[in-house]
This record gives C-alpha cells, structure tokens and sequence, in this order.
C-alpha cells in the first residue's frame, strides 16, 4: 500500500527545529538564469505523507521533463507510525541542483520504486540588462 502525499514543496531551505517543527524558507516554481547549463545553489524539497501503513523507502529523482537527464538523490527509509493517520514529514537541502538547459524539471517521489507523486520545476533563461554606474559621468 502507498501513502497518500499531502504536499511537495520546493524551497530555499528546510530544517527542523529543536521542537521538531520543519522550517521551510523560500518557496519557489521557477529558476531564472543567464545561461545555461547552471546550478542552483541553494534548493530544498520537504514532502508530507500520511496513511504510511508499513515501513518503505522514499526517494526523489530530480529529471528533465522529455529529456535525458535524471539523478537520482539518497533514499530516506521512513518508519510507519503506530497510527496511519500521523503526517510524515520527510526533506532535505541540494546544494547545486544541476540545470543542464532550460525547460521542465520535476522532482518524482518513489515509494519503494513505485512513483506516487511529482512537483514541476521551471528553468528560464533570462536576459540581464547591462548594469549602469550611477557615479559614472558616461552620457
């Protein structure tokens, strides 16, 4: 039996805190960038679960929608509560997602292999306007 997810969020940064609270900061649906290929320093996904009726193993796969790229990330092997009915919180922090190109990204949940869930991520490429010096004399 699969669990149901409550929620899949993609963030700055997730933690817990000393009273077991998880902290997310930073929620986000899109990266902008210059150029392509780039990397995204500082990203976090938190997934909610319930109805976690035995113990399983959750992983996130973060691939390009239609493309070739994929990388997996390390499974976390979640405990079931005496109660179904618990919230599961479960994340962790990227340093350096890998972007190889613009377009549709998603992070895929498997739960014991099974994929039971997704969250798309859009990668834009952007144009920066040259920065002016306000203290420049230059017409």
């Amino acid at each position: 039996m699969k669990p149901i997810v409550l929620a899949m969020v993609i963030c700055d940064y997730y933690y817990r805190d000393s009273s077991g609270k998880s902290i997310l900061a930073g929620t986000f649906s899109s990266i902008n960038s210059p150029s392509y290929p780039s990397k995204h320093g500082n990203c976090a996904i938190y997934v909610a679960l319930t109805d976690v009726a035995s113990p399983g193993s959750a992983q996130l796969i973060f691939r390009k929608e239609g493309g070739p790229f994929s990388m997996e990330l390390p499974p976390w092997e979640v405990q079931a509560p005496e109660n179904r009915r618990v919230v599961v919180e479960i994340g962790g922090n990227i340093n350096g997602l890998p972007l190889p190109e613009e377009g549709n990204y998603e992070f895929v949940l498997l739960w014991n292999g099974l994929e039971i869930a997704s969250r798309r991520l859009n990668a834009v490429k952007i144009t920066l306007e040259p920065h002016e010096n306000p203290g420049s004399q230059e017409p």
